[in-house]
């Protein structure tokens, strides 16, 4: 094993054995990787503190050479504790979906500095009640490139033409429909508004979105298509989505005519 410094965001930690830990992180160097903290549960640990679940820490470890083995924690130093999340419980359940992503996806085994800032951003900003509920829907909207279930915005799905004027959101096939394709005995025109919202989200990245205006109406929206697509298409669950989705704005009837009086009035 070599001795490596790392930095990391904790994602899961469990009891191993009397005194041990075994934990996973996203680290800066390594990308998601695991390690066992010996004797971190002892009263005497100076480890402990820095492997509470979301904080920001950096890691003295002896790396294990084979992905099949688990590395070693030598020192630990809190550098971000994250305590804001404990507070306010929805703002726990934001973070522990974006916890529920990076630990079921095999996509972040690799070292990927881009995903690295982006989960150091949006955990901070979820503890420090910094527009939670908005940095979760960016977090999953961008993140989806990197599980290769990036949603096209910059065509029409029926007929793959760009550079249209776009009618509506298809909700069932995650695209955009053109005035060409739209069919309006079968279907509602949705506010323009709500249009340029997606394209502009396609045209920017997790970091510039930052400073653009936020329309929670939408993103409240939004969130629910993005959830349904993790579980439909991507495959990832976890009892944090379906809490959130069990909320009754969320639910089918209610989310119906949310919907329905936001994107069509």
């Amino acid at each position: 094993m070599s001795e490596r410094v790392i930095k990391g965001i904790v994602l899961k930690s469990f009891d191993f054995q009397d005194f041990d830990k075994i934990v996973t992180i996203y680290s800066d160097k390594f990308g998601k990787m695991s390690f066992i903290a010996l004797g971190v549960n002892k009263p005497t640990s100076k480890n402990m503190y820095s492997l509470n679940s979301f904080s920001f820490s950096e890691f003295e470890i002896f790396k294990s050479r084979s992905v099949y083995s688990l590395s070693k924690l030598k020192t630990g130093r809190l550098l971000e504790s994250n305590l804001g999340l404990t507070k306010i419980y929805n703002n726990y359940l934001f973070a522990s979906i974006i916890s529920t992503i990076m630990l079921q996806e095999q996509h972040f085994i690799g070292k990927n500095y881009t995903i690295y800032k982006m989960l150091e951003k949006s955990i901070n900003n979820i503890a420090n009640n910094k527009n939670p509920f908005s940095n979760l829907v960016w977090f999953i909207f961008y993140i989806l490139k990197f599980l290769g279930g990036e949603w096209d915005l910059s065509k029409c799905y029926v007929c793959n033409q760009k550079n249209r004027i776009y009618r509506r959101f298809d909700f069932s096939n995650y695209g955009l429909v053109c005035a060409n394709c739209f069919d309006p005995s079968k279907e509602e025109k949705q506010s323009v508004e709500f249009i340029d919202y997606l394209m502009n989200l396609q045209k920017n990245t997790f970091n510039s979105i930052f400073h653009e205006k936020m329309n929670v109406a939408y993103e409240i929206i939004l969130l629910r298509v993005l959830l349904t697509y993790l579980k439909d298409e991507i495959g990832i669950f976890s009892k944090s989505i379906d809490e959130l989705l069990a909320k009754e704005i969320y639910r089918e009837k209610e989310f119906v005519e949310y919907t329905y009086n936001v994107l069509t009035n």
